[in-house]
């Protein structure tokens, strides 16, 4: 596999030399509107080279959200262990600083 995640159409382009035989191009970052990268399509061919693109995971959001609140719901998806610490939308600041030192991790801004 070549994730492209940045923006560069550049990036794009090179990626599919990077790319094994029978290898996977998966973009996922999102170049400029109208954007255009440039490569001989021969080379994808003859190396049955695939490219894919990823937004945002391929998440369906109408379907996938659903699930995942489900998930958590039932206690199957682990979300308050990855909180660090909860703080009120005035102490933003403070919440900030504790990453920065280290203190914690994911800190969820209440507001």
């Amino acid at each position: 596999y070549v994730f492209v995640t940045v923006g560069s159409t550049k990036a794009i382009e090179q990626s599919v030399d990077y790319a094994r035989k029978g290898g996977t191009i998966c973009i996922v970052g999102m170049p400029p509107s109208g954007a255009m990268a440039a490569f001989e399509g021969v080379n994808i061919a003859n190396d049955a080279k695939r490219l894919i693109g990823s937004k945002m995971g391929s998440t369906r959001l109408q379907v996938d959200i659903p699930g995942l609140v489900e998930l958590y719901r039932q206690g199957r998806l682990k979300l308050d262990e990855l909180i660090s610490n909860r703080y009120p939308l005035e102490q933003i600041n403070e919440a900030v600083d504790s990453v920065r030192r280290g203190d914690s991790l994911r800190n969820v801004i209440v507001f």
